[in-house]
């Protein structure tokens, strides 16, 4: 008996042996540098958590997870722009935005994760767009007002969201394409990304962001108003470095009227929507505002109510240099609306006039703005302890639209093209300025030459206006040096385009001088030959060069001018011309 028992017992205790043991499934998705270690990876991306806690490099991943990979689904290329054309045209031809709305009756989806592409692209690829979209991108679009808050908002939803994730792989990959022919590959190292990119790849993302957008599938209103206006923004920085100008506005038109149409009501139910609602609003209004700075005929939305209501607000200093900025972006914008009223050259422009007081107004407006923005800057409000506002590249970049603004208003109304000469020490000040924006520019592209991008604007508009309205040589010259130094976009403005036109100003106005001498004062310029009013149009070719249609009067005379400049282009800008031809 006993025999039995310790026989069953050993038998019992022996009985895993005949059992196969279970493992785990063995996870091939790790990065490589935990595959080495044979640890467990936590599948952060773009490295993960597990490498950077131990102080490891990451060496990233082979491949993407299975929910990131491309679904082998074929659509007729030909009948899917077709449709995304079709819809398009379904838009009201007589308001002049793009209504990607989710109040129409298609509306925007929230759509879950999962297989996101129906494109001839890897999932490498795919990842590694987005790593560039992450690493570089998203640092460049909001350069000189950077918000680490709206930078990881936009890295979250362009993961997690299908139409948020195409639109930033279109602009990642054309961005990429953008800094290439400068960069010679030392901008951003990725080896599935050495091969050119084929042509037609950001397109297909651009459109099936549109067509997610676009889906008569259900979901929470405020939610997919949030995903809409992110996707504006992004169509909106998109369309701005592949030149096509004219629908990057309809994006940001569209944008900032869908913001002004969010139901309130709605937002109270979700904080988390609301504060994401009030994140990418913020930026899409102050593009909004800062697009007078290009536009003639464009008046940004409720400007006066803004006004009223920011300004109004002045107390004995300003908080913070954002808080200094966004109140002087308002100022800067109602001097813009005056000189374009005034100066109006676009034959569809339909600006209403504006009171004659409201220059006195802007002006005492503008000389509080300065009195409380040195106030900050002496009392170091706004920031943490021991540090110090002027190493901050934000403050000479406000000094510099200050100046410019308070030169052009006071310049509004009956002062002439000679007048500006005595403006000269302010000019020179402006030079002096814009060198220290240009080399913060510079130190935070990495210290290269590289050609950079943001929808931002900064000191190119304001470069402009130096080279067009101070008559010294030298400082002109100056101006054409900044410009030239590095290729530099923002939204519609290029410093290269930029410089060629601030030449042919030069070789219009200095052409006058006797005998053929240069010109070494200013008032070796007569009044009749300085260009009083200029406008111009920036078409870009897919050919070798581009085109700016320039039309300007002169200064007392009767007539407008009209001339073409032809402009060399980049390897980069012809890819993104390309695409912007081709869309629907």
């Amino acid at each position: 008996m006993n025999e039995m028992k310790n026989k069953n017992t050993k038998t019992d205790n022996q009985a895993w042996r005949r059992k196969p043991r279970r493992f785990a499934p063995k996870s091939r998705l790790g990065c490589k540098t935990c595959k080495i270690r044979r640890v467990k990876c936590d599948l952060s991306r773009p490295s993960c958590l597990k490498c950077r806690s131990t102080g490891r490099t990451c060496d990233g991943y082979g491949e993407m997870p299975l929910a990131f990979k491309t679904e082998k689904t074929e659509i007729e290329s030909t009948h899917y722009h077709t449709e995304i054309a079709e819809r398009g045209d379904s838009y009201d031809s007589h308001y002049p935005c793009t209504k990607i709305s989710a109040y129409e009756s298609n509306g925007a989806i929230l759509q879950n994760l999962g297989s996101f592409m129906i494109l001839p692209m890897t999932g490498s690829t795919q990842a590694e767009a987005m790593c560039f979209f992450i690493d570089v991108s998203i640092k460049d679009l909001n350069e000189y007002r950077p918000c680490e808050r709206w930078r990881n908002t936009l890295m979250f939803f362009s993961q997690t969201v299908s139409s948020v994730r195409h639109a930033a792989i279109a602009l990642a990959l054309i961005h990429r394409s953008h800094l290439d022919p400068h960069s010679n590959g030392r901008a951003y190292q990725s080896p599935s990304l050495k091969d050119p990119l084929p042509d037609r790849t950001p397109l297909l993302h651009y459109n099936r962001a549109i067509q997610l957008l676009l889906s008569p599938e259900s979901g929470d209103s405020a939610e997919k108003t949030a995903f809409t206006l992110l996707v504006c923004y992004l169509f909106t920085c998109f369309d701005h470095l592949v030149g096509d100008d004219v629908q990057a506005m309809k994006h940001l038109r569209g944008g900032v009227e869908l913001s002004c149409d969010v139901d309130n009501a709605a937002l109270n139910k979700s904080s988390s929507v609301n504060a994401i609602i009030c994140q990418v609003t913020e930026q899409i209004r102050r593009l909004d505002m800062q697009a007078v700075m290009f536009l003639v005929d464009w008046t940004p939305a409720n400007i006066q109510e803004i006004s009223m209501s920011r300004l109004s607000l002045f107390d004995s200093t300003f908080w913070s240099l954002d808080q200094a900025a966004d109140h002087l972006q308002i100022l800067v914008a109602q001097v813009m609306r005056l000189r374009n009223t005034e100066q109006q050259l676009s034959p569809t422009g339909t600006m209403p006039p504006l009171p004659s007081s409201l220059k006195d107004i802007v002006l005492g407006q503008l000389e509080t703005w300065s009195s409380l923005f040195e106030n900050l800057l002496q009392q170091g409000q706004g920031r943490p302890s021991g540090s110090d506002f002027e190493t901050d590249p934000l403050v000479p970049l406000l000094r510099l639209q200050h100046t410019i603004a308070w030169i052009l208003l006071i310049g509004y109304g009956p002062v002439k093209e000679m007048d500006y000469d005595n403006f000269l020490p302010q000019f020179q000040q402006c030079v002096v300025l814009a060198g220290e924006v240009a080399a913060a520019h510079q130190r935070y592209s990495g210290g290269s030459s590289r050609s950079t991008f943001t929808p931002e604007i900064g000191f190119i508009p304001v470069l402009y206006i130096i080279g067009a309205k101070c008559r010294h040589s030298a400082v002109r010259r100056r101006v054409v040096g900044i410009l030239r130094r590095q290729s530099i976009r923002e939204a519609a403005w290029d410093s290269i385009s930029t410089a060629r036109l601030v030449e042919r100003i030069i070789e219009i106005e200095e052409g006058a001088a006797e005998d053929g001498q240069t010109v070494q004062c200013m008032e070796q310029v007569p009044s009749w030959q300085r260009i009083e009013a200029l406008s111009f149009i920036h078409i870009p070719r897919a050919q070798s060069a581009t085109r700016l249609d320039i039309t300007y009067t002169f200064c007392g005379q009767e007539g407008m001018h009209n001339e073409s400049i032809m402009i060399k282009q980049t390897e980069s800008y012809h890819v993104g011309q390309l695409i912007a031809d081709s869309r629907p």
